[in-house]
C-alpha cells in the first residue's frame, strides 16, 4: 500500500464516520475504486484504535463494515470465479511455505517458483491471511504477510 492511498482509505473511514447513518452504501459506491482487501485490512486497524481510545460505536460500526465487505468479496468471488477456490488453495500454499522461511532469499526463491500464482489475487490473499493472523494474535507474522503484500502489489502496478 503505497501512503497516497492509506491517506485516501482514512480519507473514507471518516467520510464514512461523519455521514448521516443510511448514507454509507453511496459513500461506498462513489468511492468504490477504494474498496479493496486493503482497504478492509486498514479498516480493521481503525476498528483497533477506536476500541483503544474507548470508542465503543465507531469500532463496532467499523468492524460491521468490514464483515459486510468481507462477505461481499467473497460472494463475488463465488459468483464469477468458481475455479478461484483452486487458485485459493495455491495461494495459501505458498504462503505457509513463505511462513516456514528464515530468510528473505527463501521467500524470494519461493515466488520465483510460483511467479505465475504471484499476483492481484496472491496479494488479495496474503492482507487477507495477516488479518486472521492479527486477530488470532500473530502480529509479527502479518506484518511480514502485510510487507509482502505491499512490495508485490507496488511490483505489479509498475507493470
Amino acid at each position: 500500500m503505497t501512503d497516497k492511498r492509506i491517506r485516501a482509505y482514512i480519507k473514507l473511514i471518516q467520510k464514512l464516520l461523519d455521514c448521516p447513518e443510511g448514507d454509507e452504501l453511496k459513500i461506498l459506491r462513489k468511492h468504490r475504486h477504494l474498496i479493496d482487501v486493503q482497504f478492509v485490512y486498514v479498516l480493521n486497524q481503525a476498528a483497533e484504535k477506536a476500541e483503544e481510545e474507548g470508542e465503543e460505536d465507531t469500532a463496532s460500526f467499523l468492524r460491521t463494515l468490514s464483515e459486510q465487505l468481507e462477505l461481499a468479496f467473497a460472494e463475488i468471488v463465488k459468483r464469477t470465479h468458481p475455479a478461484v477456490s483452486e487458485r485459493n488453495q495455491a495461494y495459501l500454499q505458498i504462503i505457509e511455505e513463505i511462513l516456514k522461511c528464515d530468510t528473505g532469499e527463501e521467500v524470494a526463491h519461493i515466488l520465483h517458483q510460483n511467479s505465475e500464482r504471484v499476483d492481484r489475487g496472491f496479494v488479495k490473499t496474503l492482507a487477507q491471511v495477516a488479518q486472521l493472523m492479527v486477530e488470532n494474535g500473530q502480529p509479527d507474522s502479518a506484518a511480514v504477510l502485510i510487507d509482502l503484500a505491499t512490495v508485490i502489489s507496488s511490483a505489479i502496478e509498475e507493470d
